[in-house]
């Protein structure tokens, strides 16, 4: 009986070791969080064009590592929320994230952008709610779900050092990409580079960037692919409101 309530307590104190671990945010990147504002326990920068994003994060690691790249976004504009995960479980979010899109009307299009793990919910919503998208971000990760028959437009980003996400699994989902869909692979770049934090696995191959300047071509990357669509949104809002 002894040796049952040990080995209860062995596992109990495991799962809540794996369920409250997380990878930390740099303090750079906490700070850019604290000029954020809270909308329940989620990120927001608030911008003025009809064009949002939805940034969900890798695999327990903490939101706020996600800010720089959510300044980057909205100091050209735009939307970007930063949902907030229960264990830091993002593969969980697309039902919370679909929540958010109703919840801001005033966004006629998203862009979901999901880095490693985060490419699940960015999948599913895609999946369920493509008439809401203008397109998808996938940094580090694959389309779980096949959305090749879908009419939105995709990105995906790569790394060169990234010693993390699994290349198989990358090549065996290639198929499941939007039909308009780019790929890049960002030079000296690693997997926890697309964000701002620190990997306790040690897995991880070394970048020869700094984490700043992979956030920055990052987003470079995006706003130029979808410079045009955000562009025929913004222009058809404005066309909308003159017919007014």
């Amino acid at each position: 009986m002894i040796v049952c309530f040990v080995v209860i307590g062995i596992l109990c104190i495991a799962v809540a070791a794996i369920l409250l671990y997380y990878n930390k945010a740099f303090p750079e990147a906490l700070r850019i969080a604290d000029e954020m504002q809270h909308m329940g326990d989620d990120y927001y920068f608030f911008g003025k064009s009809n064009v949002g994003f939805i940034i969900f994060t890798g695999a327990k690691t903490d939101e706020c590592a996600y800010t720089y790249i959510a300044k980057l976004l909205h100091e050209k504009g735009h939307t970007v929320i930063i949902p907030k995960q229960r264990f830091h479980l993002s593969a969980f979010g697309a039902k919370h994230g679909m929540e958010l899109m109703s919840a801001n009307p005033k966004i006629e299009k998203w862009i979901l952008v999901g880095h490693s793990l985060g490419g699940m919910p960015v999948s599913r919503i895609a999946a369920a709610q493509p008439e809401h998208l203008t397109g998808a971000v996938f940094l580090a990760t694959y389309a779980s779900i096949d959305l090749s028959k879908l009419d939105i437009s995709a990105i995906r980003i790569t790394a060169e050092n990234d010693g993390i996400m699994n290349n198989e699994a990358m090549e065996k989902y290639q198929g499941n990409l939007p039909k308009h869909s780019v790929s890049i692979m960002l030079k000296g770049a690693n997997h926890q580079g697309f964000a701002a934090y620190s990997s306790r696995s040690g897995r991880d191959g070394k970048a020869s960037i700094s984490w700043k300047e992979q956030n920055e071509q990052t987003v470079r990357l995006i706003l130029n692919f979808f410079e045009e669509k955000i562009c025929e949104e913004t222009s058809e809002k404005k066309s909308f409101r003159q017919d007014e």
